[in-house]
């Protein structure tokens, strides 16, 4: 039996590990029962099957619980599949949560300074004050250097939104160098701010991420919209033209109406933070599409970008 990462399976393997579940699904078939599994940890996910589950199996076993699993690597439909010879519940003792969930490279320490970096670069005091007043909030920062930045598309780990913002930040700093009506102040607010209202539409608490209640009714811009006002509102003397300005840059970031953007970027800077978000946003997806290729060759069809992507040569020449 062998521990591997799901990314390293290969056909054939016998595999021993610990498994977050991540979806579960109980199935009718000629001889009875059978349960379609998809398994994750912190390396990605793979689809699995349980030919004879036991009552553990299908009335107690839920989505989000650790599960100690052995089991052969096979396919299925050309893809990757894990036979479940035998499962059971994991105890916490057993496994480290950063084995089972996806976390970014970077440090809590070092995203938490590339924030504090970019903030001391605000030059308006009144932005400077807005966006201290949620980094001196404990319970606030912590929950954006935890938060992820999505479920399945991009930076989709713990630790991915504080990343992201950061490098959607930096990039619309560089952005500007090259044009002087810029206002950088206002690139610096939005970059920072444009998904943070996702700490509350995303749960990692399961043991996976996945929208909260709140993150499907409201939405992460209505919700960053509302804590935008509600901590301007207790700076005295707050501008309103300024604040209108700031909301725009996070209501407009998604760029068109049918992308959920409640308005379309009708300032230079809005402009310049939805083409970031968007080149990181999809960097950040490529790059994960990339390493299940290592580096090389075709991906499979990808339907969010409506596109197969070639990443050259294994000897480096394609």
């Amino acid at each position: 039996m062998e521990t591997k990462k799901i990314r390293d399976f290969v056909i054939k393997d016998r595999i021993d590990g610990f498994f977050a579940v991540r979806k579960k699904v109980v199935r009718e078939y000629t001889k009875g029962q059978f349960i379609s599994l998809e398994l994750g940890d912190s390396s990605g996910r793979v689809g699995a099957v349980l030919w004879e589950p036991d009552q553990f199996a299908l009335a107690e076993l839920e989505e989000g619980m650790v599960v100690k699993i052995r089991g052969t690597v096979g396919e299925y439909n050309n893809k990757i599949q894990l036979t479940v010879e035998k499962m059971r519940l994991a105890t916490d003792d057993e496994f480290q949560i950063e084995d089972i969930m996806p976390h970014s490279t970077q440090t809590v320490e070092e995203r938490k300074a590339r924030l504090l970096a970019l903030t001391d670069k605000i030059e308006n005091s009144y932005i400077k004050n807005l966006v201290t007043a949620f980094w001196e909030d404990e319970q606030f920062l912590d929950g954006y250097l935890k938060a992820a930045a999505g479920k399945l598309w991009h930076h989709a780990y713990i630790g991915g939104l504080s990343e992201h913002s950061a490098n959607v930040t930096e990039l619309a700093l560089r952005v500007a160098t090259g044009y002087d009506f810029l206002n950088k102040d206002l690139l610096i607010f939005g970059g920072l701010f444009h998904d943070a209202g996702k700490l509350a539409s995303y749960s990692s608490d399961m043991n996976m991420i996945d929208y909260t209640d709140e993150g499907r009714l409201v939405g992460h811009i209505a919700l960053v919209d509302r804590w935008v006002c509600e901590r301007a509102a207790k700076i005295e003397a707050f501008p309103e033209k300024l604040l209108m300005k700031l909301r725009h840059m996070l209501l407009s970031h998604h760029g068109e109406l049918q992308y959920a953007s409640p308005v379309v970027p009708m300032m230079p800077e809005a402009f310049v933070l939805y083409y970031c978000d968007e080149i990181d946003s999809k960097m950040g997806a490529i790059d994960r599409i990339r390493s299940k290729q290592e580096g090389a060759g075709w991906s499979e069809y990808v339907k969010m970008l409506d596109r197969f992507l070639y990443f050259g040569e294994e000897d480096g020449e394609g």
